[in-house]
């Protein structure tokens, strides 16, 4: 086998003895043969090959440490995503208009989302062209590399690498096409409101709804919600629950038959609570047709049954009242939060603290009926350090004040794993600097707020 390229010769030495005796000994010759091969392409050029290969090397680290060119991408789905918020938005915004429904306070809220939007957009037009100049240079060099890699394929006699390159693709066809044999796709379905079905919290939206609340301003304290189990017929009423005296005393329910009624402050019912045993402070809501809330002046918590009007109470284990562990900001503290009722996928829950956890929040499940414990779970994080908090799938939310703008989750505590985190950072943009009630409802996924005596909801979005 000749395995150098290229015109050589080699010569074959034939020492030829003539052994016959007819022939003198000093007669004999020694005679060559001359042997030449013709190789048409000339030597391979390995040290090209190398040279290709440390290119390609080079290229491959270059575009794996490149942090920009996914930081790029991450930003314009972000732009992307936030331009689909903005103009489902304002298609809100302009059936609020033509209902002479809106506020300044939803035109601001998209005023500043127009203005985060062009922010963000004058830091994705620096990125790009700062990349620029990298991405020409890599666009050459591949090039430059393609054009060598043809070259260097004319050397390939027997179509080696062409066949292998057949190969690939053959054979990830082939895969492809037993997959989709093997799996018989299933039909989809609409996930149930309230299924836990998704991951945990990953975003807050603007407020979709903001509005003072039907009483006027001089209510900053109070509650508003939909029935996440409502009774039959009440699929979609709304209340609205204001603390009247002293940001501590509320004696009505107030209830409207749908969204339109209660946006139109249209027909509604009063309903008086608690004879005797009336709600105190902003943490009640209205669970399965009954309002559940903290009873006047007692450690107790209070069910009234919005259609027969009956009261059940029962003493809440070892827990703050009347301000002994309300919600706090770093400067003042929210009268009368020491009990906050909640809901979400897995039912009613109380948020409270006692002394025996030092005053860090307490969860506990309820009996719907008789107010009893279920379960209860000791956090580690203090109660007045918390401005707010809610349920959602078994996992506490905490809220903390940020700025008048900005209120932040930044806490969770998970009943069902015993994982806590202290580090969300999930913002939620405020109307107003005070947040004095938040609910989730599990039927819409929905984040009910009273925020300084201004109703809104939030959309919540999930892993």
């Amino acid at each position: 086998k000749v395995g150098v390229m290229g015109r050589f010769g080699f010569f074959l030495f034939l020492g030829l003895a003539f052994a016959d005796r007819d022939v003198p000994a000093k007669a004999r010759v020694a005679k060559r043969c001359y042997c030449d091969l013709q190789v048409s392409n000339g030597p391979f050029p390995r040290q090209q090959l190398e040279q290709l290969y440390s290119i390609s090397k080079n290229c491959t680290q270059k575009l794996l440490n490149a942090n920009e060119f996914s930081e790029s991408m991450q930003m314009i789905a972000d732009v992307e995503q936030r331009l689909k918020d903005l103009v489902k938005r304002i298609h809100e915004f302009k059936e609020e208009y033509d209902s002479e429904l809106y506020s300044i306070i939803s035109f601001r809220i998209i005023e500043i989302e127009i203005e985060e939007l062009n922010y963000l957009l004058d830091q994705l037009q620096e990125m790009c062209l700062r990349n620029n100049d990298e991405r020409t240079e890599l666009d050459t060099q591949v090039q430059n590399m393609t054009s060598k890699v043809d070259e260097l394929e004319k050397y390939d006699r027997l179509k080696v690498v062409q066949q292998h390159r057949n190969n690939v693709i053959l054979k990830r066809s082939l895969t492809s096409c037993q997959s989709a044999l093997l799996v018989t796709p299933s039909p989809y379905i609409t996930p149930k409101p309230g299924s836990c079905s998704f991951g945990r919290l990953k975003a807050v939206s603007f407020p979709k709804s903001s509005m003072l609340n039907h009483y006027g301003s001089s209510y900053p304290y109070g509650n508003w919600g939909k029935d996440p189990l409502p009774a039959p017929g009440k699929e979609d009423q709304y209340w609205l629950a204001i603390v009247s005296t002293s940001s501590r005393y509320g004696t009505t329910v107030r209830t409207y038959d749908s969204y339109v009624e209660f946006l139109t402050k249209g027909t509604y019912k009063d309903v008086t609570v608690g004879d005797g045993l009336n709600p105190q402070g902003p943490g009640g809501l209205i669970y399965g047709d009954a309002y559940y809330y903290n009873c006047y002046n007692l450690g107790k918590l209070c069910r009234f049954d919005m259609t027969t009007h009956e009261v059940v109470s029962a003493i809440l284990p070892f827990a703050g009242f009347n301000d002994k562990f309300p919600y706090c900001t770093f400067s003042s503290c929210y009268p009368y939060t020491d009990m906050d009722l909640a809901t979400d996928e897995n039912g009613l829950w109380v948020l409270y603290a006692t002394e025996f956890n030092l005053g860090n929040l307490v969860v506990s499940r309820l009996n719907a009926t008789d107010l009893s414990l279920l379960e209860s779970w000791n956090t580690t994080v203090f109660k007045r350090s918390v401005t707010n908090a809610f349920m959602v799938c078994g996992v506490l939310y905490a809220t903390r004040f940020l700025n008048s703008e900005i209120e932040e989750i930044f806490y969770m505590f998970d009943t069902t794993s015993g994982v806590e985190r202290n580090d969300l950072k999930i913002e939620l943009r405020k109307a107003l600097p005070g947040i004095q009630y938040m609910n989730y409802n599990p039927r819409d996924r929905k984040l009910y707020v009273y925020s300084d005596a201004y109703v809104m909801s939030y959309t919540l979005t999930f892993d």
